[in-house]
């Protein structure tokens, strides 16, 4: 007769159970000796030998409804061997050796990537747009560092999930469906989902399938992270304007009264100023701006300023000899004057004599007097003057260029009020004019170049008027004489200009509130960028601005990949410590353990009648199965 033990071999034994095999020792009948070996980790066995008796082998597993079954495999009389309990007692301790390599790994991979990210934006956080070669990008850089973080943090994840069913139907009977449900939760977001809200994976199960959903977030957070801000950065390079430390431009010419004439260049400026009246008269100042957009610390200059003060209370009806009451005009006492009504505008000139009669950085001096008034009626006599000076000084300047245009700011101004005879140029003194800066320089005007505007400025500001009356219609005109019927603002009707300045200035007062100071401060901004234009001048450096992207991290879109990359770690130990823990099975997804592993026989013929997956489906929610280790190996009973 032959007998199969549990591990495959068998044995051949006679009829008084003596073995008759030569490759099995005989285990002799002992009267009143009992054997009992139970095992209670997933495999649950009985053995018993007694004398003249068959050794049974009853097997112990759950049944589906909690209950335990024992069926007996053999109940022919036979010998119990030694060897057959030694077989027994090896495979009732299961093996749960298995490999976490690649799941660590893959967490060690997720950290260094969230590291890297954390590291690069940290480097370049405030900093300007790095230039890569082939246009690689901050943003690229950290969407490739966000994929790998995904891809190997899916490898821990999915898998760790997958060891959850082990684990579940190792540890205690659970509805076959639960099989179906951990799966599906390791392959995607919807089976997480759905793993999570019917509550069926435990808290490790629901821990999972929370990073499982969290994990679609960390793409779009970690591009979220760094922003493009723009931002303006000054540089010392490429921003430059001139100033002038001194002036003395001149050329000697018998046809002026004081021996020396302007330089073309110094005419043209106050021509500019003169007759430009577009509101720029700055403009021909060369500038370096590279950027288009520059700014400087405040610096002093030499230049021009104009300054203009109100007569009209000094104004005094002044009557010629002989003139009757009706006949009589005004006068002021620095000695402009107005014949009577009919010369409705007038230009006094006034250049400083030899003898020092003004400031020595005096240029000219002008008054202007007038019978209708900016802001009075058409037609009404109300008398006016005020008197206006170019003066040599020391400008204090604030220059910025905005778009490409500048504008420039005068904060400060400083003059040298010396009178100074100059009657003797020979005397062997220094007449130049000197004005001292705030912050001691000294700034020289040539006495020959102040000597040349002023013979110049006496001719080009001869004494004129502008007269409306039969005589002045008489009068022969000149090549400086201008006649027009000219309306602007109050003044209106034909009148007879002297010359083309004084219809300047005539036009500007009654074209623009304070038309007389516009059009002076026009002149000398005009004149000092030709001094500032000329030798002398130095360059000042100032700062350009730049518009400059640079990076902007928002650091808290960092907090989801960190948060899902820890979780992910922390999922996976503590589902290796659970493995341990429950003496499971390290199969993960695996498919061949599904296959190696499956229903028992009992197990198979209750699910024999079950044909489609709807039904299967259906008695798998109400069908309790448990992992168990027997004779047949690790299958799933019910």
């Amino acid at each position: 007769m032959a007998y199969t033990r549990g591990d495959g071999e068998y044995f051949i034994y006679n009829n008084q159970g003596q073995v008759v095999s030569p490759d099995s020792q005989y285990v002799s009948p002992m009267h009143d000796v009992e054997l009992n070996v139970q095992k209670e980790s997933n495999f649950q066995a009985v053995y018993s030998a007694q004398p003249g008796t068959t050794p049974n082998f009853t097997s112990h597993h759950r049944g589906w409804s909690g209950s335990t079954t024992a069926s007996t495999h053999v109940t022919s009389e036979k010998p119990f061997l030694a060897s057959s309990l030694n077989s027994v007692e090896k495979r009732s301790q299961p093996n749960t050796k298995g490999s976490w390599l690649h799941e660590i790994l893959a967490v060690v991979i997720s950290l260094g990537a969230v590291g890297s990210i954390i590291g690069v934006l940290a480097k370049f956080n405030g900093q300007s747009l790095p230039d890569w070669p082939y246009y690689i990008t901050l943003n690229a850089i950290i969407a490739v560092l966000a994929a790998v973080i995904t891809a190997a943090m899916n490898v821990s994840i999915q898998n760790s999930m997958s060891q959850l069913k082990w684990i579940r139907f190792t540890t205690s009977p659970a509805p076959l469906s639960d099989m179906e449900a951990f799966d599906d939760a390791s392959r995607g977001t919807w089976g997480a989902m759905k793993l999570l809200f019917t509550v069926r994976g435990g808290w490790l199960g629901a821990f999972g399938a929370t990073l499982s959903i969290i994990a679609l977030l960390l793409g779009p957070f970690a591009q979220q992270i760094a922003t493009y801000q723009t931002r303006e950065i000054e540089s010392h390079d490429g921003a430059s304007v001139a100033r002038a430390l001194n002036y003395l431009g001149a050329l000697p010419g018998n046809t002026s009264s004081t021996g020396f004439v302007p330089i073309l260049p110094l005419k043209s400026a106050v021509y500019n100023g003169l007759f430009a009246e577009n509101g720029r008269p700055a403009s021909a100042l060369a500038f370096e701006c590279q950027s288009g957009n520059c700014t400087w610390d405040a610096y002093e200059t030499l230049g021009v300023c104009g300054e203009c003060i109100d007569l009209s209370p000094y104004i005094r009806e002044y009557c010629a000899a002989g003139e009757s009451q009706g006949g009589c005009g005004w006068q002021v006492p620095q000695g402009a004057k107005l014949a009577d009504n009919t010369e409705v505008f007038s230009m006094t000139s006034q250049i400083p004599t030899a003898r020092g009669n003004q400031p020595h950085s005096s240029i000219i001096r002008l008054i202007f007097m007038g019978t209708e008034s900016f802001d009075g009626i058409a037609g009404e006599t109300k008398p006016w003057a005020r008197q206006c000076s170019l003066s040599a000084c020391v400008q204090k300047l604030e220059t910025k260029v905005s778009n490409g245009v500048m504008t420039e700011k005068t904060i400060d101004t400083k003059t040298n009020n010396t009178v100074l005879d100059i009657s003797n140029l020979d005397d062997g003194q220094d007449h130049n004019v000197y004005v001292t800066g705030e912050d001691g320089t000294q700034y020289q005007l040539g006495i020959e170049a102040m000597l040349s505007m002023r013979g110049w400025f006496a001719t080009l500001f001869a004494n004129g008027s502008a007269s409306r009356s039969a005589a002045a219609y008489n009068r022969t005109i000149t090549d400086n004489s201008v006649v027009v019927n000219l309306t602007v603002g109050i003044s209106s009707g034909e009148t007879f200009f002297d010359s083309d300045i004084v219809t300047a200035f005539y036009w500007n007062y009654y074209e623009y509130a304070d038309g007389l100071d516009l059009l002076v401060s026009d002149m000398a901004t005009s004149m000092t960028v030709a001094f500032r234009s000329f030798m002398g001048a130095e360059p000042v450096q100032g700062r350009a601005i730049y518009t400059e992207s640079y990076v902007h991290v928002r650091w808290g879109f960092a907090v989801v990949p960190i948060v899902v990359v820890i979780g992910a770690a922390l999922f996976l130990f503590a589902t290796i410590f659970q493995s341990e823990k429950s003496k499971t099975q390290i199969w993960k997804s695996s498919s061949l353990a599904m296959l190696f592993h499956g229903f028992d026989s009992g197990a198979k013929t209750y699910f024999a009648d079950t044909r489609s997956l709807k039904e299967q489906r259906a008695q798998a929610r109400t069908t309790k199965v448990q992992l168990l280790e027997s004779d047949d190996g690790n299958l799933l009973r019910m």
